[in-house]
């Protein structure tokens, strides 16, 4: 075999199969690094929108949050981390309930329900029971015993729950045991028959506002005389 130079032929050829190998590592750490060469999604601004692990690692901040609104403990930081999460929209419904939970607990009723009806409309279990007693007591949403049976019905028939073996509560219907008649109680069985899940898009103005102090600061804006914060009522 013929060298180049004063070169063996072999040790030329090692060293091109070296530095071949080696360019092919390079890259695939590179590809790596950036995620196997997927490009992140960005928001209408072009910045690069944090992941959930990046947003918060070990999710405890997040549950922290969820069961703190569950027990009307809702704090500037809470009220953040669920505003943040529940406007990442369809798959962040625990926080869009949780949310709403909180917003009823701090007398802002009209539009907490508002976000238990989003988690209700997606299907989301605890939602639809909390849409049932909110139309029972007439909390945020006009009193309507037929509605709230409808969402009593929905939730007591929710697939998740049946696929998982969970019981539903069965106190959700029994508070409208007897309160409704025939007539009513069959208006309520075609509603539920009617319904079809529906999944919340944030697209307005104020969505992307509020995403983009998410992405940016961490948080919801800060309320300004326009009320950023609001969100259309959905009733």
């Amino acid at each position: 075999m013929k060298s180049e130079g004063n070169m063996p032929a072999r040790i030329q050829l090692t060293s091109k199969a070296g530095a071949v190998i080696a360019l092919s590592v390079i890259a695939l750490a590179l590809a790596a690094c950036s995620g196997g060469g997927a490009a992140r999604k960005r928001d209408a601004d072009g910045r690069v929108i944090p992941t959930l692990a990046e947003q918060d690692p070990s999710s405890t901040l997040y549950a922290k949050s969820v069961s703190q609104a569950a027990r009307g403990e809702c704090s500037e930081e809470t009220f953040d981390v669920l505003t943040c999460f529940a406007y990442r929209g369809h798959g962040y419904e625990g926080a869009q309930m949780a949310l709403g939970q909180c917003l009823i607990a701090t007398g802002q009723k009209a539009e907490g329900a508002g976000w238990v009806l989003r988690a209700a409309d997606s299907g989301w279990p605890e939602a639809q029971k909390l849409m049932a007693l909110l139309y029972l007591k007439g909390e945020g949403v006009p009193q309507d015993a037929i509605e709230g049976t409808k969402w009593a019905k929905l939730y007591s028939r929710n697939p998740s729950l049946l696929s998982l073996g969970v019981q539903p509560d069965i106190s959700v219907a029994q508070e409208f045991s007897g309160s409704l008649t025939r007539e009513q109680v069959s208006v309520a069985d075609q509603r539920a028959a009617d319904w079809i899940p529906a999944f919340w898009t944030p697209s307005s103005e104020v969505d992307r506002n509020v995403k983009r102090s998410c992405a940016v600061d961490g948080k919801r804006p800060a309320p300004t005389s326009a009320d950023v914060m609001r969100v259309p009522d959905p009733f």
